[in-house]
Formats: C-alpha cells, sequence, structure tokens
C-alpha cells in the first residue's frame, strides 16, 4: 500500500464530514495501475485549462458521498476515489471543482447502479473526472 492512501485514511478520519480532499500526487502513487497499462483517472473541472498538468490528486470519500452516517472509525467500511486533477490555488476553484467533482462522481455511481445498463463494447464511462488541485497544503473543500 502506497503511503499516501494510509495518510488520506488518517485524514479523512480527523475531518469525518468532509468529502474531498486536494493534495499534491505523490511520486508513484499511480505506478500499479500505470503498470497493468491503464492511465489513472483525471478530472478537470470546467474552468481549467486542457493543457494544465494533472499534478495533484483528488480523493473523494464515496461512503461520505452517499451520506453515510458510520463514521470514519477505524473499522468503518470505506472506499475513496483518487483522481488526477490540475493544481487548484483558490478556495473559490476549490469549492466550485468539489461541487462539480461530486455531481460527476454521483452521477457515475447513479448510471452504475441503475437497472439494464449493459457495457457494450466501445462504451466508455466518463475516465477523466474534471477536478482541480490546489496549493502546497492539502485541503478539504
Amino acid at each position: 500500500m502506497h503511503h499516501v492512501v494510509r495518510e488520506d485514511r488518517l485524514w479523512f478520519q480527523r475531518h469525518p464530514t468532509a468529502i474531498v480532499r486536494f493534495r499534491k500526487s505523490a511520486s508513484g502513487e499511480f505506478a500499479p495501475l500505470q503498470k497493468q497499462g491503464d492511465e489513472p483517472p483525471a478530472f478537470r473541472p470546467s474552468f481549467s485549462k486542457a493543457s494544465a498538468p494533472l499534478s495533484w490528486v483528488a480523493v473523494v470519500d464515496l461512503m461520505q458521498l452517499l451520506g453515510s452516517s458510520a463514521g470514519q472509525a477505524e473499522s468503518a467500511p470505506c472506499a475513496r476515489l483518487r483522481l488526477r486533477t490540475p493544481a487548484l490555488r483558490s478556495k473559490d476553484h476549490r469549492q466550485a471543482a468539489k461541487q462539480e467533482l461530486m455531481e460527476a462522481v454521483a452521477a457515475e455511481l447513479l448510471g452504475q447502479s441503475e437497472p439494464n445498463q449493459s457495457d457494450s463494447p466501445g462504451d466508455e464511462t466518463n475516465k477523466d473526472v474534471n477536478t482541480p488541485s490546489e496549493s502546497e497544503d492539502e485541503i478539504a473543500a
């Protein structure tokens, strides 16, 4: 397990009501995925430049997003989504990106849970879920 996974878990335990965390990407964080030939998921907010480097990560606590009341106890089930994002410097941009990201993830989860959905060849799910990054300090939006 990469050390940032543990750091994210601890951060969400300290911030039990947070849904999204923006932080700098750690070296090698997505290496296992890339070794398998897959691209890490990414999120670009609608207001970000397409050329902006994806040097940050948005971590989404899916249980919080779904309204779980289990809290962040060590034994509580958890599921977190990590997406590469461009850096977001302003609090307003982080907040706007958080909202866009939560809506995109919720829509994807709803789409996946609908009955009679079939994965047909060529039908790709939205791998790029736009998200911003933020300043060098870890930030909860």
